[in-house]
């Protein structure tokens, strides 16, 4: 197996997630080359190999805008899984392989997926999903993404770029991804969320092997500590 590369993305001052994230999948991979993408400020995490920094753009951060334009930036030459911060590894992993001969690796979504949208998030306004579930406006989820270069990020970063404000802000990585699948350029394979994003509160079906658990949202953040102490992540 060719040495595994890994990616992700972490701004702010707590570094216990992305510690969390970092010391598992060297728990797992020792030999992987991972990469820290963050702003000019944020520390660096214990046991990266290395970290892409870009400054932030005006006073206020717009994560999803700047996320991409990081990803689009990182100038990776190996296939490379990005993931997010709030994720711990479980077992060995081989981007390369899971990607083959395909462009790009999108995971998607199997839970939550007849879930009501929030039309009104964060006090913004998305009435023009009235009527649907989330698995319907957005079938994929943008927390483990596998690519060889970054021209994916690039296509992605640019349909961001010309959507409306709100979506720089939040869900314009899965808005971007959804139409870039949708609009058939590159070759893609697809990744169980059961297996590469687990929600640990979600059961799966008998015989799935979940590589990768997802602590998505505040109330799993202390399951993620639990169960990195019980592991000795922590």
């Amino acid at each position: 197996m060719p040495q595994p590369h890994f990616a992700f993305l972490y701004v702010g001052v707590d570094t216990t997630a992305p510690s969390i994230l970092v010391r598992s999948i060297r728990a797992h991979n020792p030999e992987a080359r991972i990469i820290q993408c963050s702003d000019r400020d944020s520390p660096e995490i214990a046991g990266v190999d290395r970290v892409f920094r870009l400054n932030k753009h005006g006073p206020k951060l717009l994560m999803m805008t700047f996320r991409l334009q990081c990803f689009a930036q990182l100038d990776i030459a190996e296939p490379t899984l990005f993931l997010d911060a709030d994720m711990m590894c479980l077992a060995s992993l081989d981007p390369a392989g899971i990607l083959r001969d395909n462009d790009v690796a999108i995971c998607e979504r199997e839970f939550e997926t007849m879930l009501a949208f929030n039309l009104k998030f964060m006090d913004l306004d998305f009435g023009e999903y009235a009527g649907k579930v989330l698995g319907e406006i957005y079938p994929y989820v943008a927390c483990a993404t596998i690519t060889k270069s970054g021209s994916f990020w690039g296509d992605a970063l640019e349909l961001l770029l010309g959507m409306h404000p709100k979506f720089h802000s939040w869900f314009g990585d899965q808005e971007a991804i959804r139409d870039l699948v949708k609009g058939g350029k590159y070759r893609v394979t697809f990744l169980p969320e059961s297996i590469y994003a687990r929600l640990p509160d979600h059961p799966v079906r008998v015989g799935t092997k979940s590589k990768i658990y997802h602590f998505k949202g505040d109330a799993r953040k202390q399951v993620m500590i639990d169960l990195a102490r019980k592991a000795g992540y922590l």
